[in-house]
């Protein structure tokens, strides 16, 4: 069982009785217990009886989805091996089934089906409202309420509610079924990426009981409270509090809303109140201008701090709804003197890019498995996340919001578009859909507009991406607007966005031809002149396969072939960190990618279905030696850190020796014998030239001073006896 905390809460629900009471505020009740499903289309009426019985987070592609062992090569191969290796590269796919049209992308897309019971007390007749919300359901969902057909959401990435309260049987037992659907779908982007998509019900759901007079879940499946700063000085803040309230009832109704904002301490900061007269079956909105003396901004990681607002709807001393939001108050901007600017001062845009996957269980995530991951991501000194190629959870932005982490969401314009008004309509619907439900959030810093659309779209693309442009021109004129292009040619698409960043890939599909700080110059040069201002890497890495190693002197690996050794990706990590890390030309970078992900057409590195370029395993249980070099680089805390651990056993009794260090001068030494000390360089990495090991065991280990102490590091090493 992976989901173990909605789990546990889930069993309680399985008790919950309804009727047992009758509040005046809303409920919030997670539906994660007792679904049934089936990973095939059928009638809306066929019996459930022999489903298999699930957990809501769910996917049906939590296995077949996932990566595999292939043809692997010999662990550890010399420069003369690795560059025999290099081509071999499979040209088939037999793991695909193209047989079945629903396994042609090497994973099951198709349709899967839901069901679960629902009781609903007879008091909530004529005196509640009851909605269903469901934060993700890939890609096309249809939601039905005892037979009936409520509605169909398009888009595998983003919220939708639904209003049961016409349709529901009081005092009975209801039926919710969904008919969930993640093939491929013309209209519906993404139409491409290397990335699986998974299927199934894989975020939360729940239904929200209200008073028939509510803020309303309907407005995009948004919380219906948005927060905008109007203005931030050191001396005040004046924060918009809107809240779209909706009348349920067949009559007018006078309807009093208070706003309140406390600080992090539950302080009473500012307060507002506004009267509202909303005609029968009617949403209004209702707003005040609330004002912060001496406003405590949020700043990062440097101190992340919240204030709570609260709306609340009364009927003299009793609430009669309540929704609560957290506040940071901050800006964001790009300058060419000074790049990435938060809160008016120079911040670093240390990136990574994350996909919403997990080994054996897909995209569907628990609070656990995402606490995880940001403690990953935090741990190794990062500032920022781009949230590639989708939007991610609510969950995963409250996580972001607390601990300080900037971040970018895209809208799932990935490779190819349908050039069509139903597409350029879903595209629009998504991006609403994707500020209006992660508006309030402080971390988010940026929109962006598309990843990587090839160029066959040059300027057929525009004026979707103009439309596009423009809709975030009205929603949110608080945020950058970025794209993430890619390509040997520039396009017009990439001057739309206000900053466009490129996926640029020196060392790995680019050339090794002027070294590695060059390459990455090259490509600042030339993409900042084009834009002819700042630019930025959204994307820079390599595969590497913890299992795989290159003894001696490095050899170029091939992208697609069968050998993805851990000392090049390492490599091109530090290479291109050297020439990004000072360049006045670039106000920001995004490295690709932090975790291990699948993809159903790749066969290579050894593994079969998977993306190897990850800092940490797909299963998180491993972090490469990449991680700590951004760890030696990004977090302050003092850290030493071996590399080239996993390569054992040896075969060659003279290696060079490489450590990450950021806290001054290391010792190295072998079976207890100094090898003298080393200055980690420009970019925190150690190095030992020439160091003999002798047949059978070798204790490396190496020492550094920091201010708190002598910190360590050490690993074993085996050299084969060439006797032997």
């Amino acid at each position: 069982m992976k989901n173990y905390s909605w789990f546990k809460f889930a069993l309680c629900l399985a008790f919950w009785t309804p009727a047992t009471s009758l509040r005046a505020e809303r409920q919030t009740i997670p539906l994660l217990s007792d679904w049934k499903f089936i990973k095939q289309d059928v009638e809306v009426t066929a019996p459930a009886t022999d489903w298999e019985r699930v957990i809501v987070p769910h996917t049906w592609n939590d296995r077949d989805g996932g990566a595999a062992s292939g043809r692997t090569p010999p662990n550890i191969q010399t420069p003369t091996e690795a560059a025999a290796t290099a081509d071999a590269a499979p040209k088939t796919r037999p793991y695909i089934k193209t047989d079945d049209p629903h396994m042609k992308d090497g994973y099951y897309r198709g349709i899967g089906c839901y069901a679960r019971a629902i009781a609903i007390p007879a008091e909530w007749r004529d005196r509640k409202r009851v909605f269903v919300r469901f934060e993700a359901v890939s890609q096309v969902a249809k939601v039905y309420l005892n037979g009936e057909l409520l509605g169909e959401h398009r888009g595998a990435f983003t919220a939708f509610c639904l209003e049961l309260t016409a349709h529901l049987k009081y005092g009975a037992t209801n039926e919710l079924r969904v008919q969930a659907d993640n093939s491929l779908q013309a209209d519906v982007p993404p139409l491409s990426g290397d990335f699986n998509v998974c299927g199934g019900i894989y975020r939360p759901v729940a239904l929200i009981v209200t008073d028939r007079l509510c803020i309303t879940p309907l407005d995009y499946a948004s919380p219906g409270v948005y927060l905008t700063t109007k203005s931030l000085t050191e001396e005040r803040a004046e924060v918009e509090v809107r809240a779209l309230v909706s009348n349920g009832t067949d009559g007018a109704v006078e309807c009093p809303v208070e706003f309140q904002i406390k600080d992090a301490r539950g302080k009473v900061v500012s307060t507002g109140k506004k009267s509202l007269t909303i005609a029968d079956r009617a949403t209004m909105p209702a707003s005040a201008t609330l004002g912060i003396k001496n406003p405590h901004r949020w700043n990062g990681r440097l101190d992340p701090y919240l204030y709570g607002v609260t709306v609340t709807i009364r009927s003299g001393a009793k609430t009669i709804d309540l929704v609560r939001q957290e506040l940071g108050l901050r800006t964001v901007t790009i300058t060419e003197k000074d790049g990435f600017l938060l809160n008016g001062k120079p911040y670093t845009i240390h990136g990574v890019n994350r996909h919403q996957d997990r080994q054996d269980q897909g995209w569907a995530l628990s609070p656990a498995d995402m606490d995880q991951d940001a403690q990953l991501i935090l741990d190794m000194g990062a500032t920022a996340v781009r949230n590639t190629h989708y939007p991610q959870s609510g969950y995963w932005h409250e996580l972001a919001d607390r601990s300080g982490l900037l971040m970018l969401n895209e809208v799932s314009l990935v490779d190819a578009i349908t050039v069509s008004p139903e597409f350029d309509a879903n595209a629009e619907l998504q991006l609403r859909e994707l500020i209006a439900q992660l508006y309030n959030h402080p971390s988010i810093a940026f929109w962006g507009l598309f990843n990587e659309l090839s160029g066959k779209y040059n300027s057929k693309a525009d004026p979707l991406l103009k439309r596009l442009k423009g809709v975030v021109q009205q929603l949110d004129a608080s945020r950058l607007i970025v794209g993430a292009s890619y390509g040997k040619d520039y396009h017009t698409f990439d001057r739309i966005a206000d900053h466009t960043a490129f996926n640029r890939y020196p060392l790995w599909y680019a050339a090794v031809n002027k070294g590695a700080a060059n390459a990455a110059q090259a490509f600042i040069d030339s993409d900042s002149g084009f834009l002819g201002k700042r630019t930025a890497f959204s994307e820079y890495g390599a595969g590497g396969n913890p299992a795989h190693h290159q003894e001696g002197a490095l050899v170029k690996v091939t992208p697609n072939g069968q050998f993805h050794p851990e000392e090049w990706q390492t490599y091109v990590h530090e290479e291109v960190w050297r020439g990004l890390k000072d360049s006045p030309k670039v106000w920001g970078s995004f490295l690709w990618v932090m975790f291990d992900f699948p993809s159903g057409w790749r066969l290579e590195g050894g593994l079969v279905a998977l993306n190897d370029k990850g800092l940490v395993t797909h299963d998180r249980k491993l972090r490469k030696d990449a991680y700590f070099f951004y760890k030696a680089n990004w977090n302050l805390e003092p850290m030493l850190y071996i590399t080239s651990r996993r390569m054992t056993p040896r075969r060659l009794a003279s290696t060079d020796v490489q450590a990450f260090c950021n806290i001054g001068e290391v010792e190295l030494k072998v079976n207890g014998v100094s090898q003298g000390m080393a200055k980690p360089d420009d970019v925190k990495v150690a190095r030992w030239q020439g160091v003999v090991l002798k047949p059978g065991k070798n204790l490396v280990e190496v020492r550094a001073q920091s201010p708190a102490g002598v910190i360590t590091d050490s690993c074993e090493w085996v050299l084969l006896d060439p006797a032997n």
